[in-house]
């Protein structure tokens, strides 16, 4: 099986933090997003299995970090996606469509001797902003041990939300009859939670699909969205499972969304007084509400910081009360009291006082 992961997108919502790195970057209780999202992945697959990164913008932070950190982890293969185009030197692109089907070179289309042998030369699909609370074994053995082609993580959401996202309709049975993304009109409370798996000749399907909404693109079409062709899927007669997230997902394409999985992550695990020496972790004067994270060779002084509080590493904070915020690495913040804050790397922020804070990387205020 082959793991396909699209991060060439810029993260627009992310704004002004993903000016300076791609949004699979931003940091969270003490990890990268990727890092949380491919960490799980470690725990599932073996050091055998082809991990295939589309990426574009960031692309050499993006690769260079991964080959550094997963290099002994997965087979890498980094491709390219190419900007659709610029606006004010930023690009954008075609969207996950394209992101996908650039894959395709990657994938042998040979004949398989039965199903099993099938869904082994499959694909896994994962979205670099979400992150399955479930554990990978739990979706596999859904994929391994079922009469299906293919499966899609689903998770239930609020009647209101439904057109905000790709939405899916099943049978009694848990197989997909439709998709639709973003309906006008409520359908279902299933939404597309970002993880798909499907077996080799279900792939090279999807890779058709693709391509044929690929090759009617014009220059005022808008993005090439994954639904239709999967939708596509279901028309040619694939059987894909729909599965629902046991514990959900933690989507982290937006700043509310961010500081939401951040408070989770931390109540996973918080950091310990018993590690401050070993990580050169100094607190005076100061006191400390649990779950939080502070980062290697930090500094905190006269302080009151969490509950729900990241700090990463090498960041100095002095005389502040921080409370549910983010902050990342090489921060130095004085006289700061906040909260639901999120606040970027390599910055320096004195007397403020101030909730909802969005500071970018390499501010000055």
């Amino acid at each position: 099986m082959k793991i396909i992961g699209p991060i060439a997108g810029i993260g627009t919502r992310l704004r002004p933090f993903t000016l300076s790195k791609p949004k699979a970057f931003l940091i969270v209780a003490g990890k990268t997003v990727l890092d949380h999202i491919l960490s799980k992945f470690c725990n599932t697959f073996d050091s055998d299995t082809e991990l295939i990164l589309i990426v574009g913008y960031k692309k050499r932070q993006i690769m260079e970090y991964i080959k550094t950190q997963y290099g002994n982890k997965f087979k890498l293969t980094f491709i390219e996606q190419i900007p659709r185009g610029y606006e004010e030197g930023t690009p954008y692109y075609w969207g996950l469509g394209e992101a996908v089907y650039l894959a395709h070179s990657r994938f042998e289309k040979s004949k398989l001797k039965n199903i099993k042998e099938d869904k082994r030369e499959g694909s896994l699909i994962f979205l670099g902003d979400m992150l399955p609370l479930d554990e990978y074994s739990y979706l596999m053995y859904k994929y391994w041990e079922s009469d299906v082609d293919g499966i899609i993580t689903v998770m239930k959401v609020e009647k209101k939300d439904a057109n905000s996202y790709g939405i899916v309709v099943v049978d009694k049975n848990g197989i997909i009859e439709r998709l639709v993304e973003k309906p006008k009109h409520f359908i279902s409370n299933l939404a597309i939670a970002g993880i798909y798996s499907f077996s080799n000749t279900t792939t090279f399907a999807l890779f058709k699909n693709l391509k044929k909404y690929l090759d009617q693109r014009t220059d005022k079409s808008k993005e090439v969205y994954m639904t239709d062709s999967l939708q596509d899927l279901v028309d040619q007669g694939f059987k894909i499972a729909a599965v629902e997230l046991k514990q959900g997902i933690l989507d982290f394409g937006r700043p509310s969304e961010l500081l939401k999985g951040n408070k989770y992550l931390l109540e996973q695990g918080t950091s310990r007084m018993n590690d401050f020496q070993k990580h050169n972790i100094t607190v005076e004067r100061s006191f400390l509400k649990h779950p939080i994270f502070i980062g290697k060779n930090t500094k905190i002084i006269n302080s009151i910081i969490g509950p729900y509080t990241s700090i990463g590493d090498d960041s100095y904070i002095e005389n502040c009360i921080l409370e549910n915020c983010v902050i990342e690495t090489s921060a130095y913040l004085n006289n700061i009291i906040s909260q639901n804050s999120i606040i970027g790397s390599n910055v320096k922020v004195e007397n403020i006082s101030k909730d909802n804070l969005i500071i970018g990387d390499k501010s000055i205020y």
